[in-house]
């Protein structure tokens, strides 16, 4: 994989990242230091840490060229040691780079190539063929290949034996306008005839059934594997085009024509073809179909080379169907839990609304109910309070001491039914609102400041519906709770905005903040912020919990009226 070029060093990016890493560090201890000390120790640290940046990225480009340059060395070493011949030849036909197995085959060992026409290592009759090559090859640019007799000195070659023949592959580099050539040296007439006889014996002896036909697509030639994997013997498949090993209509039209016509184009197909045995057994071929070529570029022979996957190939099929059905299962189960979800969606907003209804209702009872009652004892405790007051000293006491009970559970009641639900609901949001951050602020010492939109926004705000007044309040509520019992704060600020039909409630502090993994939020019996995600989302708004930059966390609401 190539690896991208390193970015030049930006002065610019090194002042800035030295600048943030010296923003993390602490300022000197010495309190009564002066702004042009404080100033000066800031530029030196600056300094020390810029220094240091474009020290390491020196280092790892330095280390880069290393590798770079050992890469190229060992390139350079495997290109001359290679054991193919390798040339490359200009527009003209010289000779512009060669490794040692080139100079070997077409000067012998130690002899340059260098500045030479490739030409003149061929034999003189083949040299006006090898110029009609290039020019093709530096006109087109397409791969080719040529065969080509090597020139051999008078007298190299022995009676009876034509010269050594030279294959040569070459492919163009259009951007150096360079022909890169890759030469083999595939011997005379005697050792080609002993190198057959060598691929047939292998061809012979591999678990794979090797067939060869000829430039007409008949079988001239099949191996021992061919015979036992088909059940054809070699005289009944010479011959014969190998249409006749397939099963009619078992590929869709059209299937074996593309086949032919990609390796004969590309030199090269492979894929599963579907067979019959010659006792009638199906099976499934993976085939793989190469050419051979002349020295002109036409096509002599195909050669095809399978093997029997039935088993491999219905082991995938079956994978494929469990596959599948575990993909439907899935899809099955998925709706469910989606169905389920929503259904638990569904009723956690009913047990909220009959949560506000029921709390509601046993504040309305404590008021009509006990409320009453105590008020009504409380009069009478007061006319007895008054009576007694000059002729009945100790009964007085008790008297003053029963109504002072009275008052104080007067007070426990009202501030029972102000948990429940308090009446300043009745109001409306804005007043609900500064309720609850004046009784915040009360219980717990701590400094809270609310911020209201505009008598524009809070016209808006007097219009929404009971369900978001709720959802606000309550939001507000365990917010302030969450910030009084984890936060460790001094100060909280409350922010209702309202822009461009845009309302969002967000609740800040700085305190310790929330950890990254938020464990607050995954406490087994804490469902504060799980009850309140699930109320904003009922009201199609979200909720969004966040650390900031100066400390603290802040609790953001939002919904689109």
């Amino acid at each position: 994989m190539k690896k991208p070029p390193r970015p030049e060093l930006d002065p610019a990016q090194l002042r800035a990242a030295a600048e943030h890493a010296v923003a993390r560090y602490p300022l000197p201890p010495a309190p009564d230091a002066g702004s042009d000390e404080l100033r000066h120790w800031h530029e030196l640290q600056v300094s020390q840490i810029e220094l240091d940046l474009q020290s390491e990225a020196l280092a790892e480009l330095q280390t880069e060229r290393d590798q770079a340059s050992a890469l190229h060395a060992r390139y350079a070493a495997l290109y001359e040691q290679a054991p193919a011949g390798y040339v490359s030849l200009n527009h003209s036909g010289y000779i512009t780079r060669a490794n040692l197995a080139a100079a070997e085959l077409l000067a012998g060992a130690g002899a340059p190539l260098l500045g030479k026409r490739l030409e003149q290592f061929v034999a003189p009759t083949a040299q006006a063929e090898l110029r009609r090559f290039l020019q093709r090859l530096f006109d087109s640019g397409e791969r080719a290949a040529l065969e080509v007799l090597l020139f051999e000195p008078p007298g190299a070659v022995r009676t009876g034996e034509e010269p050594r023949r030279l294959r040569i592959e070459a492919n163009l580099d259009a951007g150096a306008q360079t022909c890169r050539m890759i030469l083999t040296d595939v011997g005379n007439a005697s050792l080609r005839d002993a190198a057959r006889l060598r691929a047939m014996q292998v061809l012979s002896n591999i678990n794979e059934g090797v067939l060869v036909c000829d430039a007409d697509l008949n079988i001239v030639s099949v191996n021992h594997a061919f015979t036992q994997l088909t059940g054809y013997a070699a005289e009944e498949a010479l011959g014969r085009n190998p249409r006749f090993l397939g099963r009619a209509g078992a590929h869709p039209p059209g299937y074996h024509a593309a086949a032919l016509a990609q390796v004969r184009l590309q030199g090269r197909w492979q894929g599963d073809v579907f067979n019959r045995r010659r006792d009638g057994t199906p099976y499934v071929a993976s085939m793989s179909l190469t050419v051979i070529r002349d020295g002109e570029g036409a096509i002599t022979h195909y050669i095809g080379v399978f093997s029997d996957v039935t088993a491999q190939r219905d082991a995938e099929a079956a994978l494929q169907r469990w596959s599948a059905e575990l993909d439907a299962r899935v899809a099955a189960r998925t709706a469910e839990l989606t169905a389920s979800r929503e259904e638990l969606r569904e009723l956690a907003e009913h047990l909220e609304t009959v949560k506000e209804d029921e709390r509601k209702r046993i504040a309305r009872d404590i008021h009509d109910e006990l409320g009453q009652n105590l008020l009504a004892l409380r009069i009478d405790l007061s006319m007895l309070n008054a009576r007694t007051a000059g002729s009945h000293g100790l009964l007085h006491q008790r008297v003053s001491a029963a109504l002072e009970n009275v008052d104080a559970t007067i007070r426990s009641v009202r501030g029972i039914m102000n948990e429940l639900r308090p009446a300043v609901l009745d109001l409306g949001v804005q007043a609900a609102l500064e309720w609850q951050a004046a009784e915040f602020a009360r219980r717990t010492g701590l400094a809270c400041a609310l911020t209201l939109p505009d008598a524009a926004g809070l016209a808006t705000l007097a219009g929404l519906s009971p369900d978001m007044q709720i959802v606000l309040f309550r939001s507000l509520q365990e917010a302030l709770n969450n910030v009084r019992r984890h936060a460790h704060a001094r100060r909280v600020n409350i922010v209702l905005s309202l822009r461009a039909g845009h309302l969002a409630l967000s609740v800040s502090d700085d305190g310790v903040g929330i950890g990254l993994q938020q464990p607050e939020r995954r406490k087994p019996e804490s469902f504060g912020l799980i009850g309140m995600n699930q109320r904003v989302a009922a009201l199609g708004g979200r909720l969004e919990i966040c650390n900031q930059p100066s400390g603290g966390c802040r609790l953001t609401l939002s919904f689109d009226l």
